[in-house]
């Protein structure tokens, strides 16, 4: 499938300028980033939560989980994880289960990681199970300079 058409038309929209980074099928962030041979720290994953006003992503490192009671805090919202239906819904361009980390390419709130700033490259998952986007530090900064961030994650 490739990367999802929301999130290339998200990005050429943006003039944002990325590579698409091939790996062996994978299910999860965290296993896309050994596949391609890229530090786990160095993948972005995104985690969609929701509450009674709408749904947020939040995008931390793959090999990092989302605290869940920092971001709620940060945002004074009582977020929850979403459900696997509501993410099928949200990305019907995407394939089952391969959540872009864009959230604002599907006019989703995000908040993400400040950990990933500190990175020359960062890797986003792209919408399906064998590509990742490989992004310069500054068209990262660039696409989430205006998202809200600070240290949401845990080990």
């Amino acid at each position: 499938m490739s990367i999802s058409a929301t999130v290339q038309s998200y990005l050429d929209h943006q003039q944002v300028p990325y590579h698409l980074r091939h790996h062996p099928y994978t299910e999860t962030a965290m296993r896309s980033a050994f596949a391609a041979r890229v530090p786990a720290h160095r993948v972005a994953k995104g985690v969609v939560l929701k509450d009674e006003e709408g749904f947020v992503m939040a995008m931390v490192p793959s090999d990092r989980q989302v605290d869940l009671d920092v971001v709620n805090e940060s945002l004074n919202r009582l977020l929850e994880p979403a459900t696997q239906r509501d993410v099928r819904i949200l990305f019907r361009d995407c394939e089952a289960g391969a959540v872009p980390s864009l959230g604002q390419a599907y006019n989703m709130k995000m908040i993400w990681d400040d950990s990933l700033a500190q990175e020359n490259l960062c890797y986003l998952e792209s919408g399906d199970h064998t590509e990742l986007l490989e992004l310069d530090h500054k068209s990262f900064i660039r696409l989430m300079e205006h998202q809200p961030h600070g240290l949401i994650c845990r080990h």
